[in-house]
């Protein structure tokens, strides 16, 4: 079967990301990227306007330390990274959603050597919304919760860490920021020079990556990568996207309890669903005219009916679907973990996100099995879509 550029054919119940091209996985990363900042920004937000800006940055800094601490080393792993230097962190930093080699953080890079570099973040989407809509925030994110995220993404905890320049910035000609990465190595190690661990050539003349353990490429783009190795890192994407919104509500649980904490999880999700995913409509050429449109828009996600929720369809129409979901990774956690948390997600919070997950307000959704279960052997849920007027 011929790679898949779009979603605009027949609805495919068994598709799989490896079934789509290279050209369209980047595309999908790129919204997945867009998708991870509006994450962000929903809990923050929400958080911020039921308590306060302080709790919102405390929230905030603590999910970015556990995203940092359980998904960056992972980053490195699947990657074969040893971290073994200031080099090899640098090349982790280009792997994340919010990464320094894409069209959100673009980076220019001063390598010394293995050991030393001073990089500079050019252009930064979240300083200019900042700058523009909210200049209060500059100073509590730029120069309080950034300096000890950075020291947590490297994950080499023998890599000093500086800030040279922070914003706030004279003009928006200005660079966005400036860190300088040291490691100090015993007398008589021998260190590498940049000419042994850099390699600049322009990202089209970059061979093809089935990871980053080689030299380090400052004009490295996720097109450089190998179809398995960007299905690979999708994965961990889609890990990571788990743990983000889980930062928030830990944090938000430990302050206020379990209801407040399912309140904001439920005004964030609305938010990502209602920003995020005509986007991938879009990008998909989904025309979003039947049930089986929107399902294939369900397919896309982060948190999509690919690979974190594997789904299982009866069509009866294409306006009429009852979808079962088999294997739910959320459901399995809370039954081991946090089986309170079963009721609040699954009997109340979830509807309203398929809802709006569904981006036509046209699909009537009806839950026909909900959680909890006798076995975890059982379906996750069922639900029944239909079109109406």
């Amino acid at each position: 079967m011929s790679e898949l550029n779009d979603l605009s054919g027949p609805f495919n119940p068994a598709l799989r990301f490896s079934d789509f091209s290279k050209e369209f996985l980047v595309k999908l990363i790129g919204v997945w990227q867009w998708a991870w900042l509006q994450m962000d920004a929903a809990w923050f937000d929400v958080i911020k306007k039921r308590y306060g800006d302080q709790v919102a940055w405390e929230c905030d800094l603590e999910m970015w330390l556990r995203v940092a601490e359980r998904c960056n080393p992972r980053y490195a792993k699947l990657a074969n990274i040893p971290l073994n230097n200031v080099v090899d962190s640098l090349k982790l930093l280009q792997l994340p959603l919010d990464n320094t080699m894409g069209g959100i953080f673009p980076v220019e890079y001063d390598i010394k050597n293995e050991n030393h570099a001073i990089v500079t973040v050019r252009k930064c989407v979240a300083l200019e919304w900042c700058e523009r809509e909210e200049p209060g925030r500059i100073g509590p994110m730029c120069q309080v919760n950034e300096p000890q995220i950075i020291k947590k993404y490297i994950v080499n905890p023998n890599i000093h860490v500086k800030a040279l320049k922070l914003p706030p910035r004279s003009g928006k000609d200005g660079i966005a920021c400036q860190w300088e990465y040291k490691i100090t190595v015993p007398k008589g190690t021998r260190i590498r020079k940049k000419a042994e661990v850099v390699d600049e050539r322009p990202s089209d003349q970059i061979p093809e990556l089935n990871d980053n353990s080689g030299p380090f490429y400052p004009n490295l783009t996720h097109r450089n990568f190998s179809k398995d190795f960007l299905l690979k890192l999708m994965h961990a994407y889609q890990y990571a996207w788990i743990i983000m919104s889980g930062g928030y509500y830990d944090a938000v649980k430990t302050r206020y309890g379990a209801d407040a904490a399912n309140e904001c999880e439920l005004a964030s999700w609305m938010r990502v669903g209602e920003k995020v995913n005509p986007r991938y409509a879009k990008i998909a050429n989904i025309k979003l005219e039947t049930v089986l449109d929107s399902l294939k828009a369900e397919q896309l996600p982060l948190d999509n009916t690919v690979g974190l929720y594997p789904a299982e369809y009866d069509i009866k129409s294409p306006n009429h679907v009852i979808m079962t979901v088999m294997k739910c990774r959320t459901l399995d956690y809370f039954e081991k973990a946090e089986p309170e948390r079963i009721v609040p997600m699954c009997q109340h919070l979830e509807k309203p996100v398929i809802e709006k997950y569904m981006i036509n307000p046209r699909i009537k959704v009806t839950p026909l099995v909900l959680p909890p279960r006798k076995s975890p052997e059982d379906i996750a849920c069922r639900w029944e879509f239909k079109l109406e007027g």
